[in-house]
């Protein structure tokens, strides 16, 4: 049987039920390092021992010929040697109910790929549940896969509480409220439609006590062919970045306005000073003006403070509000604000 066993392609051994090596194969020593030898007649003793040695082999191996009982049966067991794994079948040879067959299959390659591929997968979900914006991962039936740590913030800061166990596998719009659930969802279907990325610069939520601004982008997903295989949706908190715009447009305005107001009292209160001191020149100066005339006189001089008042508002505002000039019309500078609305 050795003969016949010695340059079988696989490592295989050949044991009785008291674990006895009957034949082996030569690619099985390479298995326990045993270089082989043609001109040594018989390495049968030291593979033996190498197996005997190796404890957890020789229990492994006794435990599965004890189970086996019918030729054709099979048991089965992982065992790792060194640096190298192996998943080893046990069988009962044909004709024979004290001679069992034991095949070594080398799984290395195999557990390593797993072992990179859940490694790799570990470091990725790390990495989206630590980046500082949201998102949300949808397969090509736009069923929920992930979504990240960030993106639950965001979701409870709108006051919606992700069930992540019941949200996987469900779309955006089972999962969330009309808004932003439907939204979302046909944004997505529009990427994924039409193979093209859409983004919605800024949309504003209430938070109850302030604002979240969200800046929302859907890419369809595509495996190495080319092939759209779900879309991704990546949430950017802007709410900082939108305030400070909002800030920066308020100090433009009021640029503007102090602008405005250097041109005004340059060019109107000047004029406007003049009227005034000949207004009251002519009523004081004629005592024997009539009533109506010192009253229109009198109306000049209440007319140039009120237009006074005005550019030394402008002057001294801190911030630009507008209001309308009449309804459904162009916008104006809200001069009073609160402190005047409606005055004439």
């Amino acid at each position: 049987m050795q003969e016949l066993m010695r340059d079988f392609p696989r490592p295989v051994l050949v044991v009785d039920g008291s674990l006895a090596i009957k034949a082996y194969s030569r690619r099985t020593l390479s298995i326990f390092g045993i270089r082989w030898r043609s001109e040594e007649a018989d390495l049968l003793p030291q593979l033996q021992a190498a197996i005997t040695d190796d404890e957890e082999l020789d229990t492994q191996l006794a435990l599965a010929t004890a189970c086996l009982i019918q030729p054709g049966n099979e048991e089965g067991f992982v065992w790792r040697h060194r640096e190298s794994s192996f998943e080893v079948v046990v069988s009962a040879a044909e004709g024979d109910g004290d001679r069992f067959w034991v095949m070594f299959n080398d799984t290395t390659q195999r557990v390593m790929s797993e072992e990179i591929l859940l490694n790799n997968r570990y470091y990725l979900e790390h990495i989206l549940d630590n980046i500082p914006v949201g998102i949300i991962v949808l397969n090509e039936e736009l069923k929920i896969t992930s979504v990240n740590g960030c993106e639950v913030d965001f979701l409870r800061h709108l006051g919606i509480e992700l069930d992540l166990v019941h949200a996987v596998g469900s779309s955006l719009a089972e999962t969330l409220p009309d808004d932003p659930g439907q939204r979302w969802q046909q944004m997505c279907e529009q990427a994924v439609r039409e193979g093209e990325g859409l983004k919605e610069v800024k949309q504003v939520y209430s938070t109850g006590s302030s604002e979240l601004v969200l800046s929302t982008e859907v890419s369809p997903l595509r495996n190495r062919d080319g092939h759209i295989t779900g879309a991704i949706l990546v949430f950017d908190d802007v709410t900082e970045q939108s305030r400070l715009e909002q800030e920066l447009i308020r100090v433009e305005k009021l640029a503007v306005v102090g602008q405005m107001v250097i041109t005004v009292n340059h060019e109107i209160n000047n004029p406007l000073n003049i009227i005034s001191n000949n207004a009251q020149a002519l009523r004081l100066l004629n005592p024997d003006f009539n009533d109506k005339t010192v009253t229109k006189l009198r109306s000049i001089e209440e007319q140039v403070k009120r237009i006074a008042q005005v550019t030394e508002r402008l002057r001294t505002m801190e911030q630009v509000t507008t209001d309308s000039y009449i309804a459904d019309g162009p916008q104006m500078v809200d001069v009073w604000g609160s402190e005047r609305r409606g005055g004439s």
